[in-house]
């Protein structure tokens, strides 16, 4: 949830940037146990990285028993080769580790090579396998999703959890004309504030704001969408939603209030803006208020819908509340540049942890945070995705995955929680900044 900024915090330039939560330390693996305890993060992510694609990798028998099959293989930019022929694995020493694969089309009379560091995966059968490139060896492994994939489900079982299942499109249609029919509802309760439904590929936006108003907001929508599957990972154009994600966006904050009690039976919302309502069959929906400040607006509506994709990416799994409002106030940041409100709350943490020089045991740990917390929570975020995008996108997947998020940060950056609050403490003057 995302709020006002109190009155009294007052922005002051400072070097608390990007310049300065780009922290790019290297860590090698042959570091003395006095090293590995460096509080520093390192961007360098081929030791956490590799090891993490070892885990289920095939071995070089399993490789070499994939000769003569059938696959279809899908390159890094979405092309793909349909029903070929496996022919040769062009390999190093280790015969696991490829570096380029030779297939035949059906038909072909020659053999065609395919270079790994523009492969993604490959299907064989009904088994999955992802390239997983590995820079210190020049070469990539084969890593088995499948096996992958079963693991890490019964992982999730063992806490009531579960990946989201795929939606075949005509499900996905069926869902957006429940929601549409849900629209209907709220638009008849509003019959006189003629609200009108805008509908992209991602979003159905339902709103009494002009018309000439709403297009910036669906801008700021549909990238945030396509930063967050950036960094998580996606193919250009995935859709994580249920169907899509429902925007009901107000004018004046009293509508805004009613919808919520009539709709939600939700009679406090504190000084909340907007509230993103992420149920357990996976649809989304945020309802908000614009009030008088477009800008503060749409950071709160990238902010919140953000907190709706946290939650559909995966797996069931909740997300620590730090790295939920933190992730969701990084991309309001990135995608809403012209509000100032992220950085605000950024140099008012700085600020309050100067003085105390301590989280006090509570910010890695509550599950509501104070305003001011929001701008140690975005920081942190993006200082882990400074570091290395590919680590974060391991520490988050591990989290998805069942790992409590002390022990996917120890596996993505080789750190403990001490030593995380000092790598953000060193960028705002406070290097012994404890948790």
């Amino acid at each position: 949830m995302m709020v006002p900024r109190p009155v009294s915090a007052v922005f002051r330039t400072q070097a608390v940037g990007l310049l300065t939560l780009l922290l790019a330390f290297t860590i090698t693996i042959n570091q003395t146990a006095a090293q590995r305890r460096s509080t520093r993060l390192h961007a360098n992510p081929a030791n956490t990285i590799e090891a993490a694609a070892l885990e289920f990798a095939l071995n070089a028998e399993e490789v070499t028993q994939l000769i003569g099959k059938t696959a279809d293989i899908t390159a890094s930019n979405g092309k793909e080769e349909q029903g070929v022929e496996i022919t040769r694995f062009l390999t190093g020493r280790d015969k696991s580790q490829i570096k380029s694969i030779e297939v035949k089309a059906p038909n072909a009379t020659r053999s065609k090579r395919l270079l790994v560091t523009r492969l993604d995966e490959m299907k064989i059968d009904d088994k999955l396998y992802q390239f997983q490139y590995l820079p210190s060896v020049k070469a990539a492994m084969l890593e088995d999703l499948s096996k992958k994939n079963a693991a890490i489900s019964e992982k999730l079982k063992a806490s009531n959890e579960e990946f989201w299942e795929e939606i075949p499109e005509e499900e996905q249609l069926k869902y957006v004309n429940e929601y549409k029919e849900f629209l209907d509802k709220v638009g008849k309760h509003y019959a006189s504030f003629n609200m009108k439904l805008y509908e992209t590929r991602y979003f159905l936006f339902y709103t009494d704001m002009p018309a000439n108003q709403v297009a910036p907001y669906l801008v700021q929508l549909d990238k945030m969408n396509e930063l967050l599957g950036q960094s998580f990972g996606f193919k250009p154009g995935h859709n994580i939603w249920r169907g899509k994600a429902v925007i009901v966006a107000f004018i004046a904050k009293q509508a805004f209030l009613e919808f919520e009690q009539q709709f939600y039976n939700r009679t406090e919302t504190g000084n909340a803006i907007g509230l993103c309502h992420s149920h357990g069959d996976g649809k989304v929906i945020v309802s908000c208020y614009r009030g008088n400040d477009p800008n503060f607006f749409g950071a709160v509506l990238v902010h919140e819908t953000a907190h709706g994709y946290i939650h559909r990416y995966k797996s069931t799994v909740n997300i620590p509340t730090w790295i939920n409002e933190g992730i969701a106030d990084w991309i309001a940041m990135m995608v809403v540049p012209s509000s100032r409100e992220v950085r605000f709350r950024q140099v008012e943490a700085a600020n309050r942890l100067k003085q105390v020089q301590t989280f006090g045991g509570q910010f890695f740990n509550n599950e509501r945070l104070d305003s001011w917390q929001y701008g140690s929570a975005s920081a942190i975020i993006q200082l882990m995705l400074k570091a290395s995008p590919e680590q974060f996108k391991l520490f988050f997947n591990g989290i998805k995955e069942g790992l409590t998020w002390q022990d996917s940060l120890q596996r993505a950056y080789g750190l403990t929680v001490d030593q995380l609050s000092q790598a953000y403490g060193r960028t705002i003057g406070i290097p012994a900044l404890t948790p």
